[in-house]
This record gives structure tokens, sequence and C-alpha cells, in this order.
């Protein structure tokens, strides 16, 4: 019996009481990317989404991201985000994605003029080549 209730728990996602409740309220890591085109040009991208929870579920990887242990594992997944950007913008020869959080003040240090930080944690370079190529159905 305890095995399948422990079996259903983890199948349901509900194994830690909280979760039940409540949404994963991710921290507030930020992912930006750096578009670098053979003229010398420098732009910065946000990630885009279209619609709210689109959003939830971004920060949700990002926060997954920012905590994964693996390192293999994070770049390939800042990859597939920092493709998806490239493809928007394939005339850029090089992305540099950033990876960090936003440190927020408190009301006492925001009364004072304080205002919030962005602190980088990991930075990833890529070169996609030339032009994309088209996906198959």
């Amino acid at each position: 019996m305890h095995q399948a209730v422990s079996a259903y728990l983890n199948i349901a996602g509900i194994e830690a009481g909280y979760t039940y409740f409540a949404p994963n309220i991710p921290d507030n890591y930020k992912i930006v990317f750096e578009l670098h085109y053979a003229d010398g040009r420098t732009e910065l991208e946000l990630p885009m989404v279209k619609s709210h929870a689109a959003g939830l579920r971004l920060g949700a990887l990002l926060d997954e991201m920012a905590e994964l242990e693996y390192e293999p594992l994070r770049a390939m997944m800042v990859k597939m985000l920092a493709y998806s950007v490239w493809q928007e913008h394939p005339e850029a020869s090089r992305i540099r994605a950033v990876l960090g959080y936003v440190d927020l003040p408190t009301p006492a240090e925001f009364r004072l003029g304080h205002r919030e930080s962005y602190h980088v944690l990991f930075a990833y370079d890529f070169d996609f080549g030339a032009t994309p190529q088209p996906s198959r159905p």
C-alpha cells in the first residue's frame, strides 16, 4: 500500500505538500541574449512568449536551469533557447546567452534609492553558422 501511495504522489507531482496547494513561484532568474553581427553591431534580446502561461513556464524553466548542477544539460537547454532566438535573427553571426538573477532591494533599501541589480551566473557563446535550415514536417 505504501508503494502504491508513493507512486501516485510522484506521478501526480504532489509528493511535497506545498506544491499541491500552490504553484511553483520561480526566483528572479533572467536570460539575456546578446546578438553579434558581422558588421560589429550588438543587440540585446529577451525571450519572447505569446501568453501569460508561457511566461510562467519560461520562468520555471529558468529556475530549473539556474539550479541545475549538471553543466552539459544546462548548456544544451540554453543552446536550445539561443537557437530559437537565432531563428528570428538569422543574420546574427554569434549569440551570447547570459543567465543571471535579479536581486531586488528591500522596501527600506528602495526608499533609500537602491534599485535592483543583475548578477551573472553563467554565460554561453554560440555560433550557429550562416543561415538556419528549414525544419521538415
